[in-house]
């Protein structure tokens, strides 16, 4: 205001000054407590000169930062402490996660992918060639998820379990299940099919079904009582 008043221009230029290098990437980590304002004026023959009155009053403040601008004896702000080497420490591993991720994901570019390529020995590989290889990589994936899912996707309930291995008794017998059907409505149908054990075939539709959907728990001897009736059923093929 001063040198304005005074007929020469002037200006405020903001930025930053100061920072420390990360010790473990050796990174320049600027922060907010390095921001720094300085005046410029400009002078004939010479353009813009900077005069800094804080350099004066506290150079300490410019050259060492914050912590090391203040009075012999005054406590220094937690997050602003250097002298705690494990706190120092946890802040540079802090800061290098921060920045990788800044580098490797939120900078991800064709530059970085093309570097990526070139040390997997892919920088020479067609495109198309690389999109099906991707392609045949990605359904041997959705195979492998499939087979996965199909083998572990059985059921865990181990009454389920008995009723299954009574429907591949009757599939196997040329009776599978339809979709649309229930327990009860497919023992009928499969009775019907082999009149021989029809009756057993109903007694075991009729006993899945009260102790799947009845009201009360079914104990391990029912289950038991229902493993046995399915282990001893014999179908003859029709």
């Amino acid at each position: 205001v001063l040198m304005r008043a005074a007929g020469i221009p002037a200006r405020v230029v903001t930025g930053y000054q100061g920072g420390e290098v990360n010790a473990i990437d050796d990174t320049l980590v600027v922060r907010q407590s390095d921001a720094h304002a300085w005046t410029e004026v400009w002078l004939a023959g010479h353009g813009w000169q900077r005069i800094d009155p804080t350099a004066a009053s506290a150079p300490r403040r410019i050259d060492g930062g914050l912590a090391a601008a203040l009075p012999e004896g005054e406590p220094v702000p937690f997050m602003v402490a250097t002298d705690l080497a494990w706190l120092r420490a946890l802040r540079d591993r802090w800061e290098f996660l921060g920045n990788a991720w800044n580098q490797w994901v939120l900078g991800y570019d064709q530059r970085r992918q093309q570097s990526l390529l070139r040390q997997l020995g892919l920088d020479t590989v067609d495109w198309r060639q690389l999109g099906a290889l991707l392609l045949a990589a990605s359904g041997v994936l959705f195979g492998a998820l499939l087979a996965w899912a199909h083998a572990h996707g059985r059921a865990t309930d181990p009454l389920q379990r008995q009723w299954q291995r009574f429907e591949k008794k009757l599939a196997r017998r040329g009776t599978p299940r339809l979709p649309s059907e229930g327990p009860a409505d497919y023992a009928r149908r499969a009775a019907q099919a082999h009149p021989a054990v029809g009756a057993e075939i109903m007694a075991i539709g009729e006993r899945y079904a009260a102790l799947r959907y009845g009201k009360t728990a079914h104990g391990r001897g029912e289950l038991t009582a229902l493993t046995t009736r399915i282990n001893r059923l014999r179908i003859q093929c029709p």
